[in-house]
């Protein structure tokens, strides 16, 4: 009796040491303002360090890592927003200089 207690014990262990498997997903970390603007002459995203041209696919927005200021040949680095076309997406500047 003693044997057969101890059988179906180990039995329901098993079974639901099986269900507890679990899928797990793999999740992308969000794009802080730290990582968006920086001062070196790299990209920086997910403590990893991209090249310029360096394309990085975050849920459904594509960044590429690409010249801050594309008219000066060693301009900063930083990350752009590509379109469907693959085109960049350069911030939008403000329109007028506030001083408080």
């Amino acid at each position: 009796m003693r044997y057969y207690f101890t059988f179906i014990i180990a039995v329901l262990c098993l079974c639901f040491s099986a269900l507890s498997y679990a899928n797990t997903i793999k999740t992308l970390s969000v794009v802080d303002a730290t990582q968006l603007i920086n001062t070196n002459t790299e990209c920086w995203y997910d403590n990893k360090r991209y090249s310029e041209g360096a394309v990085v696919q975050v849920h459904s927005v594509t960044l590429i890592c690409a010249a801050k200021y594309p008219q000066h040949s060693n301009s900063q680095l930083m990350w752009l927003k590509l379109d469907k076309q693959g085109n960049l997406i350069y911030p939008k500047k403000p329109a007028t200089i506030t001083v408080n």
